[in-house]
């Protein structure tokens, strides 16, 4: 009886660390979009969410930006194919960023320096009217 149980508390505590490793978006702000340009170091369209690393070159000089995003079946109904990111492209990432101020976000969309574009329009298209305020704010105009 008692490897019974055993057995049973082992059975369970494996069924409940999958459904803990998955985490809620609570951290992304979802009313707000932020928008970065830079050099793609890394990406890996996995599931359950796409992770997307690059080197942004600003004010403060070189450094990188962690942002994650959808499953990889959702980025492929959003456009997303397969190959279509590169370490070393450059990219505009549009994404919803961390409540906390951290730099990054949840990718909202993508656009390479081609044009090539996935993701949700409207929401890219919210991103970059933001990007060009905070530049405008920044810059004194």
């Amino acid at each position: 009886m008692k490897s019974r149980l055993t057995l049973v508390a082992v059975l369970a505590a494996a069924c409940i660390v999958p459904a803990a490793a998955h985490h809620s978006a609570v951290q992304f702000d979802f009313t707000k979009s932020v928008s970065y340009t830079g050099e793609v170091k890394e990406f890996a369209a996995i599931n359950p969410h796409m992770r997307l690393l690059i080197s942004v070159k600003d004010a403060r000089g070189t450094h990188d930006i962690r942002f994650e995003g959808h499953s990889t079946n959702n980025m492929y109904r959003a456009g997303y194919r397969k190959g279509m990111v590169q370490a070393g492209a450059t990219v505009t990432v549009n994404a919803a960023p961390y409540r906390d101020g951290t730099e990054g976000g949840y990718v909202i969309a993508v656009t390479l320096q081609d044009g090539t574009f996935f993701g949700m329009k409207g929401r890219a298209q919210d991103a970059q009217r933001t990007g060009d305020e905070v530049r405008r704010q920044a810059e004194g105009k």
